[in-house]
């Protein structure tokens, strides 16, 4: 006949047991309450030794890139969900201006590559906030392997909701923001917002008109693509008082980056190594659709865009056009 064993035991009674086996064989009298405390006492040091392995052993675990941001990573570069070049990034501080210590307000990088470059370039802090949910954790994981958590902030939002403090950014980035936003208008009143009077915004946006071939475009895409007008754009910025001081045609500039990492596909993915099938069809996936977008740029029927764009310094022209809330 079988028993079974009563598995799930009490560490304290056990713990006093032994206490008390150990005061009869020493020949000592055993004070419960006593033993108690000792006990108590050794098991929260326990608790303590437990944790901190844990903490350790985290600290240690490699974080595995789910499937689809290692195909990513393979076409785009490591810590990238898009065409993009550190050294031009690290321009981006000049471009707006920002002093050594003032802080910048960074959206959607994606992952940590865009963080870092910008972050080498500039010795301020850097808010970071993050719509995707598939890239957050990554994000997250990449910027504290830069070591760069004691001035870099992470944190995930709706970016179709989101709002911003008042007068606290030194300077903002904002890249392909507007062609994911439902509603525009909301999130150019939240730069001219969160920007200090007088501070600069640089905006990468898509701009073209609606056509089927969007669609296939941007199958890839982590949200449905809100393509735009030129000049749909640029009344989002007037309306809430932003001033337009560049409109730049970055096209080419942007096609040269998607381009180079299609020339380096081959060698990036000897590097990476056999890469397992939902990866793999990750990357088909990705590149089928970058080849859309790719020859859709290249007709000028896409356009990327990028604009300066500066708060009003006088509050009287920051209030003439912008709307209230």
């Amino acid at each position: 006949m079988a028993f079974a064993l009563k598995v799930p035991f009490d560490k304290k009674k056990l713990a006093l047991a032994r206490e008390q086996f150990h005061a009869w064989w020493e020949g000592q009298p055993f004070d419960p309450e006593a033993a108690l405390a000792k006990v108590e006492a050794q098991l929260v040091e326990q608790s303590v030794n437990d944790a901190l392995e844990d903490a350790s052993a985290e600290d240690l675990f490699e974080y595995e890139l789910p499937a689809r941001l290692k195909a990513l990573s393979v076409l785009w570069g490591e810590g990238r969900i898009r065409p993009g070049d550190s050294p031009a990034e690290a321009l981006e501080p000049a471009r707006l201006g920002l002093a050594p210590d003032g802080v910048l307000c960074m959206l959607s990088p994606g992952l940590a590559a865009p963080v870092a470059a910008i972050a080498a370039a500039h010795s301020g802090k850097l808010d970071v906030f993050e719509w995707r949910e598939e890239t957050f954790a990554a994000l997250k994981h990449g910027v504290h392997e830069a070591k760069l958590d004691d001035r870099v902030s992470i944190a995930r939002i709706d970016v179709e909701a989101h709002v911003f403090p008042v007068n606290h950014y030194d300077g903002l980035l904002s890249v392909d923001d507007f062609a994911y936003s439902g509603y525009p208008p909301h999130l150019a009143q939240q730069i001219m917002k969160c920007l200090k009077p007088g501070a600069c915004a640089v905006v990468e946006a898509y701009a073209g008109l609606p056509s089927q071939a969007l669609a296939t475009a941007f199958a890839s895409s982590f949200a449905e693509p809100q393509i735009r007008a030129h000049g749909d754009l640029l009344k989002f910025f007037n309306d809430v008082g932003l001033v337009v001081e560049t409109d730049e045609d970055i096209t080419e500039e942007f096609l040269g980056f998607a381009r180079g990492g299609f020339k380096r596909l081959s060698e990036s993915l000897a590097e990476a190594g056999k890469l397992e099938v939902h990866a793999a069809q990750e990357l088909a996936w990705e590149a089928e659709a970058w080849r859309m977008r790719m020859k859709l740029m290249a007709q000028k029927r896409l356009e990327r865009r990028r604009f300066v764009l500066r708060k009003p310094a006088d509050p009287q022209a920051e209030n003439a056009n912008a709307p209230e809330g």
